[in-house]
């Protein structure tokens, strides 16, 4: 009898607790979020050389051992932001499988990216400088870009392939090889933006580059 009231208590005691736990989980998620924002704020204003776990705890408003617990290593909190900011990119641009054609997605993704570099968020001013450190040899960088690079190649390379199987796109192409030389063009744009913002023309570098897509998967 006893074990059958343990059990009941313990099984109240689950559900009362269930509410404190997604408290909780949401606590931590807003906390991450904004040490993220903190050090993207930083990366975009001085680079990534200066920024220490500690001192992004105390930018986002915590204590310097925070951003330590949540990441665990710089290199960690790096890899996250550099996720966050491609997956915003992603969500303004090109919404997964949106229902949009093949060429008008991967047109709308490289529109985003492009126009961004008018009003870039923080988070898209702190890729572009991560990005280029990781060129210059960044050690702790160069992993997290390369796999964000290859996780924006398969991305779309699944587009394309779906594109040819809905029959809007021409069979000849090559998905990967496309993949490859899409994500080489944006990268290159957007690090010329970056270097000479002032003698880059955003309408003529998103024409040029929606053209391009159009020529090379419906050509014929």
């Amino acid at each position: 009898m006893s074990t059958h009231d343990e059990g009941r208590a313990g099984g109240a005691g689950t559900l009362r607790d269930a509410p404190a736990r997604r408290t909780q989980a949401e606590r931590r998620a807003r906390a991450e979020s904004a040490l993220i924002a903190a050090a993207a704020r930083l990366i975009a204003e001085h680079g990534s050389t200066g920024v220490t776990l500690a001192r992004v705890g105390e930018a986002a408003g915590f204590s310097r051992g925070l951003a330590t617990h949540y990441f665990g290593s710089k290199g960690a909190l790096l890899a996250r932001l550099q996720e966050a900011a491609l997956a915003e990119a992603m969500a303004a641009a090109a919404p997964a499988r949106s229902g949009a054609g093949a060429v008008d997605e991967l047109c709308g993704f490289a529109r985003g990216c492009l126009e961004g570099v008018r009003n870039p968020t923080d988070l898209g001013r702190a890729f572009v400088v991560l990005g280029a450190e990781a060129l210059a040899g960044a050690s702790e960088l160069t992993v997290a870009v390369a796999e964000l690079d290859a996780r924006t190649r398969e991305w779309t390379a699944e587009v394309v392939g779906q594109g040819q199987r809905d029959g809007e796109l021409r069979p000849g192409v090559d998905p990967a090889a496309f993949a490859l030389a899409f994500v080489g063009l944006l990268k290159g744009l957007v690090v010329q933006a970056a270097a000479a913002p002032a003698a880059f023309d955003v309408g003529v570098a998103v024409a040029e580059s929606e053209r391009w897509i159009r020529l090379v998967l419906t050509a014929g």
